[in-house]
């Protein structure tokens, strides 16, 4: 199939959502990183930079021939595993965690990249381990042991928000693939007896972070300082918002990480509560399209990755939004588009890359060379 053939199937309304996140997350770096009264241009321009660079990887993604992506997925997995070794041993520090490998003027985040590995890893796994009736207990140990490897690596970083999402989309990429529903069950016990026991490897600071989620007035000026002046942020908004470039919390510099992890903070301030309604139905309109082109998949494995990302978007959005409004300890995941960051703009624009190729083929493998069709027959 020649590159008209393939622009002539793709799909435009999950690229076209995706760019107009990208516009509400410029409009919002731009007025989060300004001194009051004077512009914030230069992560604006950056972020600018970062969301071509994303469109060049969504379309390195989608140009790929059918069935590359699944040929590649575990060279994928395994050159990423191999990436976060080598940021334990040389990545850069920042904030007192190893995360970044610096690239002359770019940094970028392995671990970010981590996440769409594990989902195409899965989707590989368990498109070869479906069965009609649901997949078993013994079956799912290969896959977790699969997600445990970078799951260890990055949380040695340490980032347990990164970690944390990779075992829901595990858990997700579960339930798509139709394992047992006994087996989910048994896993979602383990998993809850477990959390308890997370405390005893927690650092200090991380800790402080639980305790911040569970009372902020304990220390209002230091731990709890993040929620409470984002809780502020949120409820200033009001109905309408104080309008772009009003707000106060994020220019007057007293809402931390104004432009990453607190961004619909700045949002909220400026837009309002119909503002953020607007919002939100982007995302659910992303979410929604994602989750539709999973069920519309003729072919397993791109129903299974599909389902995957779908499940890695909503993750991200949900904590995101849940931290901010104090109902979440903060954690570091960004709001998709929104937040600034070079690793997450290009990790969310692969992602959509991925899910618009697979799509793309999905009549293609309809009745092809024997397969069955995928889990929405």
């Amino acid at each position: 199939m020649n590159r008209p053939a393939k622009l002539a199937r793709m799909d435009w309304p999950l690229l076209i959502n995706a760019l107009l996140l990208c516009g509400v997350g410029l409009l919002n770096v731009y007025s989060g990183t300004r001194v009051h009264g004077a512009p914030g241009t230069t992560l604006f321009v950056k972020q600018l930079v970062w969301i071509s660079l994303g469109l060049a990887a969504f379309f390195a993604a989608y140009f790929l021939s059918d069935g590359f992506i699944e040929e590649v997925s575990a060279g994928f997995f395994l050159a990423i595993l191999a990436l976060l070794v080598v940021v334990l041993v040389v990545g850069k520090i920042r904030g007192g965690a190893q995360r970044w490998i610096s690239l002359g003027a770019f940094n970028f985040q392995p671990s970010e990249f981590a996440k769409i590995a594990v989902t195409l890893a899965l989707a590989r796994y368990f498109s070869g381990k479906y069965r009609y009736g649901g997949i078993g207990l013994m079956e799912t140990f290969p896959a977790i042991g699969m997600v445990l490897l970078p799951f260890f690596l990055v949380a040695l970083q340490p980032d347990l928000g990164t970690a944390g999402v990779l075992l829901f989309i595990l858990a997700g990429m579960m339930a798509v693939a139709c394992v047992k529903g006994r087996v989910l069950a048994l896993f979602a016990g383990l998993g809850a007896a477990a959390v308890p026991g997370l405390w005893f490897f927690m650092k200090e600071y991380q800790r402080q972070r639980v305790l911040t989620f569970l009372d902020p007035e304990r220390d209002p000026l230091g731990a709890g300082y993040h929620v409470i002046q984002s809780k502020i942020a949120v409820g200033s908004g009001g109905v309408l918002g104080k309008g772009y470039l009003q707000g106060t919390q994020g220019a007057l510099r007293f809402l931390p990480e104004q432009h990453t992890d607190f961004a619909f903070a700045v949002f909220s301030e400026e837009w309002g509560f119909l503002g953020t309604l607007l919002l939100l139905s982007l995302f659910l309109l992303l979410v929604y399209r994602l989750f539709f082109l999973t069920v519309r998949s003729q072919d397993r494995f791109a129903s299974f990755a599909c389902g995957g990302i779908a499940v890695y978007f909503l993750t991200h959005i949900i904590i995101n939004l849940a931290m901010v409004c104090g109902l979440f300890p903060v954690v570091g995941i960004p709001l998709p588009f929104v937040s600034y960051g070079g690793s997450s703009m290009l990790t969310n624009m692969l992602a959509l890359g991925v899910v618009a190729n697979l799509s793309r083929s999905r009549f293609t493998f309809q009745g092809a060379g024997g397969k069955e069709p995928g889990i929405g027959s």
